[in-house]
């Protein structure tokens, strides 16, 4: 009987192991699942600059620059270092773009982005500067971003 009442503590304690490399398991899931569903790992730490608007609330801006860094990373090996807004530099650009794709409304971000690694159209160790991000929306609806590059 002794022998039995210790075989059933060890498989207690290897199912109590299990339980705990399950939880462990579980933990480790969940780290890489969040690290590939927030961009790869990749915090937003290029320098907003969001000047002055008459035409859109900061938020509107600010989401617009969210979908611009979401295609940024698929830069290979180029580091977002500014991406700005001029009201003066996008209002009569954005407008023109807006017209063109059949939309409401139109806004053209400015960036600065350096080439750090290889990648396939970008030289290696330029930055490029005043790059063009045209988005354009129907009023209140979400940007769609149409095209980028020098304009």
């Amino acid at each position: 009987m002794e022998k039995k009442k210790y075989s059933g503590i060890i498989k207690t304690e290897i199912a109590e192991r299990g339980v705990f490399m399950k939880k462990i398991l579980v933990f480790i899931m969940a780290a890489i699942c969040a690290f590939c569903f927030s961009g790869c790992g990749i915090p937003f730490t290029a320098e907003k600059i969001i000047g002055d608007s008459e035409l859109f609330r900061k938020s509107e801006i600010d989401r617009a620059m969210d979908e611009v860094y979401k295609q940024f990373l698929t830069f290979e090996g180029c580091v977002l270092l500014e991406i700005e807004y001029d009201e003066k530099y996008s209002k009569p650009r954005g407008d023109d773009w807006a017209k063109n794709y059949g939309y409401d409304e139109g806004i053209v971000l400015l960036s600065k982005f350096y080439v750090a690694g290889d990648n396939p159209s970008l030289a290696k160790g330029e930055t490029y500067a005043k790059w063009n991000w045209v988005l354009v929306r129907n009023e209140g609806s979400a940007w769609k971003l149409m095209t980028w590059g020098y304009g």
